[in-house]
């Protein structure tokens, strides 16, 4: 199986930070995404949507200012002696805002396969009737 090694400590350590704050949010994030249909994940699963909906739309934003950029100087370096247009385009989508919550959609596994949780009675998990 080594032909997954990489993935697989790529996923180990995503999920296993040294910094404990950010496992259990990448942790949180992954619970959330995994059972989205649970009445009390919903409005958290909503919430990570819009800003997953607002990151796209900065990444938007980067692409057409790359290209408005390029039609008033054309290839030229940029302000500050950067590589202009280039460097726009490569900015694009290497900075994100929130990086951890496009990760986690990479780890989702398909909802039936996912495990039963135990006790979402307990945790208020389950809508009552």
């Amino acid at each position: 199986d080594r032909l997954y090694d990489k993935e697989r400590d790529s996923v180990r350590s995503f999920l296993q930070p040294s910094d404990e704050r950010t496992a259990r949010i990448r942790a949180a994030i992954l619970f959330i995404e995994t059972y989205p249909e649970e009445p009390l994940l919903a409005w958290p699963h909503r919430v990570l949507e819009g800003i997953l909906e607002l990151e796209q739309l900065f990444v938007i934003f980067r692409q057409r200012h790359a290209r408005m950029v390029e039609r008033v100087i054309g290839r030229r370096t940029g302000t500050g002696g950067t590589a202009g247009v280039e460097y726009l385009d490569q900015t694009a989508l290497k900075y994100r805002i929130f990086p951890d919550l496009w990760t986690v959609r990479s780890l989702l596994i398909n909802p039936d396969h996912a495990p039963g949780l135990a006790g979402a009675d307990f945790f208020g998990l389950t809508a009552e009737s």
